[in-house]
C-alpha cells in the first residue's frame, strides 16, 4: 500500500512539473528586446555624433580594488588605469545629475562602506553623484552612523545622511490622499516610506535620475553608464541581481546562481505590465512625479512598476549584475525571504490588480515558486522511486510517465545551464579554479535541493499573509 502511495504521489508530481515546465520553456523561448547593454551605448553615441571604440565595446573582466585592497573582477566593464574609475563614454550632453537613495531598514548597514566605494568607482562622473543615506532615529545611531561614513567615504563622492521618522510619516500618509511612488518595489512599507519622504525632500529637477540601493549593494564599474545610455532609449531601468559573498557558506553560493537565473528569466517586455525589484532601478524624476500624480488621481495603490507601465513608461534591463549581500545562516535566510514572499503575495492578492496583470507581471517568480513548492513532495518521492528500483523493488512506470519524466529532466537541465551562463555571468571569479569549485558545488542536485528549500519561506509567508501579520 505504502509503495502504491509513493508511486501516485511521484506520477502526480511529474504531471504537476510538465504543466509548469510548459510555462518555463515558454520564458525561457522567448527572446527579450529590451536589454541594455553595449550595443545600446553604441547606438546612443552614433545617434550623438560618436562612436564607441573596438576595445571598449567588448565585453571583458578588469580588476577593480576598492573595497579594502581586495581584487573585485567586473563584467563587461571598460578598461581601467585609475584607481577610481575609468574614463566615461558618454558625451557631456548626455551626462545627468544622478540621486542615490539607500535607505536602511532596521538600523542595517552592513555593507554600507562597500556600497559607496562601488559608486565611486564608477566611469560614470562622481561630481554628478550625490548619495543620500536614509534612516529612522529610533532604529539607528546617528554618531556610528557618521562615523562609519567618515571612516570610508570615498574621495570626490557627495554623501549625506538624512533622518526621518517612517512610523510617522506613515500615519500622515494614512489621513491624506498622497501615494508613494517607492511603494511595491520588494521593498518593505518602511523603506518604501523613508524613499519617498527622502525624494520628496530633495530638489530634484524634472531630467534628473534618481537610483535606489540597498546598503550591501556593489555595482559594477559602468552600471550608471549603461543605465544612463538605456534612459534615452527606456523611462525605467533595472539591473539584474545575484549574490556579493558567494564565499561566506553554502546558502549564498546556492542563492547567487538562483538569483542571477530567476533575475535573467524576469522582465521579457518592455511595455509591460512589469515589475521592479526593490533595488538597482533607475528613472527620472519627470517619470516618478508623473507615476505619484496619477496614483493620486486614481487612488489605485498599486506597485511603481506597474504604475509606470500603465502610463506607458518602458523598461529596460541593463545587462549588469548588481550584487547584494545574503545572509550566510539558515535562521536568517529564512527570516529574509519569509519576509519578501509576504510582501510579493501581498501584492498579488491586492484588489486594485487584474488577473491578467498578475499573470503576466509575476508568471516567471510564480512558476519558480511553483517549483519549489512541487519539489516539496517531488524531490523526496523521486528519490525514494529511484532507490527502491535500483533495489529491485518492483516499480512499473508506463511510458507515458516515463515520456513525462524525460521532459521534465530535460527542462530542468535546460534551466541549469542557463543558471550556470547567468552565474558565471554575474560572479566575479577570483580564478579559473574558483570558477570550477563554484560550479562544482552548485550542480543541478545542489540546485534541486535549494529550490526545495525555499517551500520552507513560501509556505510560511502564505502563513503570515493569512493571518494577517505585517
Amino acid at each position: 500500500m505504502a509503495l502504491e502511495v509513493l508511486v501516485a504521489a511521484f506520477v502526480l508530481t511529474q504531471l504537476c512539473y510538465a504543466v509548469v515546465n510548459c510555462g518555463l520553456l515558454a520564458l525561457f523561448l522567448r527572446r527579450p528586446a529590451n536589454v541594455v547593454d553595449e550595443r545600446t551605448l553604441g547606438r546612443v553615441l552614433e545617434a550623438n555624433g560618436g562612436q564607441i571604440g573596438r576595445e571598449d565595446g567588448q565585453s571583458s573582466r578588469v580588476a577593480i580594488q576598492t573595497d579594502g585592497g581586495s581584487l573585485k573582477g567586473e563584467r563587461g566593464s571598460p578598461e581601467r588605469k585609475r584607481s577610481l574609475g575609468p574614463d566615461c563614454r558618454l558625451p557631456s550632453p548626455l551626462r545627468r545629475r544622478i540621486h542615490v537613495f539607500v535607505p536602511l531598514v532596521h538600523g542595517r548597514w552592513r555593507g554600507l562602506e562597500s556600497t559607496l566605494a562601488s559608486i565611486a568607482a564608477q566611469s560614470y562622473p562622481t561630481s554628478l553623484v550625490s548619495v543620500t543615506v536614509v534612516y529612522e532615529p529610533r532604529e539607528t545611531d546617528a554618531i556610528a552612523l557618521e562615523g562609519a561614513i567618515d571612516a570610508e567615504w570615498p574621495p570626490g563622492l557627495e554623501v549625506e545622511t538624512l533622518s526621518l521618522d517612517a512610523a510617522a510619516r506613515t500615519t500622515d500618509r494614512s489621513n491624506d490622499d498622497g501615494a508613494w511612488w517607492a511603494t511595491g518595489t520588494g521593498t518593505s512599507p518602511t523603506a518604501a516610506t523613508m524613499l519617498t519622504a527622502a525624494f520628496e525632500s530633495r530638489s530634484v529637477a524634472a531630467d534628473d535620475l534618481v537610483a535606489v540601493f540597498e546598503a550591501g549593494s556593489w555595482l559594477p564599474v559602468d552600471a550608471f553608464e549603461l543605465a544612463v545610455a538605456g534612459l534615452e532609449e527606456y523611462d525605467i531601468v533595472q539591473t539584474k541581481h545575484t549574490v556579493r559573498d558567494v564565499d561566506a557558506g553554502i546558502l549564498p553560493l546556492l542563492d547567487s546562481m538562483a538569483t542571477a537565473a530567476w533575475s535573467d528569466l524576469g522582465h521579457r517586455s518592455s511595455t509591460g505590465p512589469y515589475h521592479l525589484l526593490g533595488s538597482g532601478y533607475l528613472a527620472t524624476g519627470r517619470v516618478l512625479e508623473d507615476v505619484a500624480a496619477w496614483r493620486r488621481q486614481t487612488g489605485d495603490d498599486v506597485p511603481l512598476g506597474l504604475a509606470a507601465s500603465h502610463r506607458g513608461n518602458t523598461l529596460g534591463v541593463v545587462d549588469r549584475y548588481v550584487r547584494l549581500d545574503c545572509p550566510p545562516g539558515l535562521e536568517a535566510w529564512l527570516d529574509r525571504q519569509r519576509s519578501w514572499t509576504r510582501d510579493l503575495y501581498r501584492r498579488v492578492f491586492a484588489k486594485s490588480w487584474s488577473g491578467l496583470d498578475d499573470l503576466r507581471c509575476w508568471s516567471g517568480t510564480l512558476l519558480l515558486q511553483s517549483l519549489a513548492l512541487l519539489s516539496a513532495v517531488g524531490v523526496p518521492a523521486a528519490a525514494l522511486v529511484a532507490v527502491l528500483s535500483a533495489s529491485g523493488a518492483s516499480v512499473v512506470l508506463p511510458l507515458t510517465v516515463r515520456l513525462l519524466v524525460g521532459f521534465n529532466v530535460l527542462v530542468w537541465a535546460y534551466y541549469c545551464l542557463r543558471a550556470y551562463r547567468a552565474a558565471w555571468d554575474a560572479v566575479p571569479f577570483r580564478s579559473w579554479p574558483h570558477r570550477v569549485a563554484y560550479s562544482v558545488l552548485a550542480n543541478p542536485l545542489s540546485q534541486a535541493l535549494y529550490a526545495t528549500l525555499w517551500a520552507a519561506p513560501i509556505c510560511l509567508g502564505l502563513v503570515d499573509l493569512a493571518r494577517g501579520d505585517a
